[in-house]
């Protein structure tokens, strides 16, 4: 793959609406993989940890443009998370220097299996850690590396099924079993769910049986170069166009899990409370499918919106720039309409039609157990979802 650069970036999508929800960075050079690489020196596990670290900020530092309004997943070994989790917090550091003013995107670490040393305790103090300092947390490849005891008990913001149990997913009894119980556990726990490497329509197939949300791979959406979003879309033919399984149970081989709207969210573009109009304008300028700015505390709760067509106007009238450009923005925010991610459709699309008539439509803002904002979710895609039509470009 050398023709192919040092890294690379994969969108991961949501099934529902289409739309890019991550976008995980790829080594694709033999040299900056830990595996090929430990299995030709005789390393401990601090040197596979100091080593795996570098090529992680190495390949953050690598992409310029990155879209804030979608995480960035980076890979790291649990070998990292254990011994050299304190370099693995420089990674926004050291972003942010590179790119000097331009804030860092929301960062998820993608723990993978250990090749060497990891146990379990020592782990989970690593995730402690790292979420303190504003990571995500990811576990990779649990088909193979991470048993379900310890997704119940760390209890990571995403889990992702190993490619090789994907692509038996569709007829091996055995990996249905396994995806199962691995569904199982992350409904209880409230751990979302995505699928690694669909590479055929009959992978994609089954995975959307088993209810599972979020998926990358070949057939959806190749890598790329730069880790814009721009222009990432799922294909027309690959959007669901048909009732969703849960539907008719008796024709699902599984028990789906019950639907959240957080199943149609997408990341919000953000700013701090504080940023003046200007910041927002170009906020909306750099991400044009967005139809709103959600402005946080800095604890993460979102304390005002701005809606895109009506903060357009307000400063295209006579004078706007003039009168609003350097001022905050929150002059002209509105509070944001919020609701708890765990809310099922029907019931968010009631809370978006019960409010004020002239903001029907306007994005809703969606919280996690904390309160603190997790996406938004366009009032489209709560119709669209729940009258069963196929969801829209």
């Amino acid at each position: 793959m050398s023709d192919q650069g040092r890294f690379g970036f994969e969108p991961l999508l949501n099934l529902v609406n289409g739309r890019p929800v991550g976008m995980e960075v790829l080594r694709w050079q033999a040299r900056d993989q830990v595996a090929v690489v430990a299995r030709n020196a005789v390393w401990g596990t601090r040197q596979l940890a100091e080593f795996d670290s570098g090529i992680a900020i190495a390949s953050v530092v690598h992409g310029t443009g990155y879209d804030v309004s979608v995480p960035l997943h980076i890979d790291v070994l649990a070998d990292t998370v254990v011994a050299a989790r304190r370099r693995i917090g420089q990674l926004r550091t050291s972003l942010r220097s590179r790119e000097h003013a331009l804030p860092p995107p929301p960062m998820l670490l993608e723990i993978n299996p250990a090749l060497s040393a990891a146990p379990p305790d020592a782990l989970a103090d690593g995730v402690a850690e790292l979420r303190a300092e504003g990571f995500g947390i990811g576990f990779d490849a649990v088909g193979r590396g991470f048993g379900l005891d310890l997704i119940a008990e760390l209890e990571p913001d995403l889990v992702k099924i190993d490619p090789e149990l994907v692509a038996r997913l569709p007829h091996v009894p055995r990996a249905h079993t396994v995806v199962q119980a691995l569904l199982d556990v992350c409904r209880a726990v409230g751990v979302r769910v995505a699928a690694v490497g669909v590479s055929t329509p009959d992978q994609l197939a089954a995975v959307r049986d088993h209810g599972i949300p979020w998926a990358q791979g070949p057939l959806l959406a190749a890598p790329r170069r730069r880790p814009s979003t721009a222009g990432i879309l799922l294909p027309v033919e690959l959007m669901p166009h048909r009732p969703r399984p849960a539907q008719h149970p008796q024709a699902s081989p599984v028990e789906l899990p019950r639907a959240s709207v957080a199943d149609l969210a997408q990341a919000a573009v953000s700013l701090p409370e504080e940023a003046t109009a200007e910041s927002v304008r170009q906020a909306l300028a750099d991400h044009p499918q967005a139809g709103s700015v959600v402005l946080l505390d800095r604890s993460g709760r979102p304390t005002g919106f701005l809606d895109r067509n009506r903060f357009l106007l307000a400063i295209s009238g006579p004078f706007g720039r003039a009168l609003y450009a350097n001022r905050p923005a929150r002059a002209l925010a509105e509070p944001p309409r919020t609701l708890l991610a765990t809310a099922d459709p029907r019931s968010a699309l009631d809370h978006c039609l019960s409010g004020d008539r002239t903001r029907s439509y306007d994005d809703l803002v969606l919280l996690d157990a904390d309160h603190t904002c997790c996406g938004i979710v366009r009032v489209t895609d709560l119709l669209q979802d729940v009258s069963g039509s196929p969801s829209a470009a």
